[in-house]
């Protein structure tokens, strides 16, 4: 997946729009832009630090065209884990997402996973 289609897909989840990519970077508009649409195909690791702050992820996800998201790895986790993982500033998810997409994890492992989480969740509120 190319750089401009994962900050695509972190915009989404975040709820962010490029505006607020621009404000939070401090990175041109037209930079963002061509980013975004794949018309400026690399970057510094400078711009890629900047990017990876504001949309919290760690900047290998940029880098490591393997890295993907909890979302990808698996797609219909419940929303009370979605909102966790996307409500949590230092949780280095993106690790447990590559594991399990390099690992060719069984779904029954991975559900295992899920059902930790949904116990973290749980014990963090209470």
């Amino acid at each position: 997946m190319s750089i401009g289609k994962k900050i695509k897909h972190l915009l989404s989840l975040r709820e962010m729009n490029q505006a607020e990519l621009v404000r939070q970077t401090g990175i041109s508009k037209a930079t963002i832009s061509d980013l975004i649409n794949d018309k400026q195909k690399t970057t510094s690791l400078e711009l890629v630090n900047r990017i990876a702050k504001a949309l919290r992820v760690p900047p290998s996800y940029f880098l490591d065209e393997n890295a993907v998201t909890p979302f990808e790895a698996v797609p219909d986790l419940p929303e009370e884990v979605r909102r966790f993982i996307l409500n949590e500033e230092n949780m280095d998810y993106l690790v447990l997402a590559h594991k399990i997409k390099t690992m060719d994890l069984p779904v029954e492992v991975i559900e295992k996973i899920i059902e930790s989480y949904i116990s973290l969740i749980k014990n963090i509120k209470m």
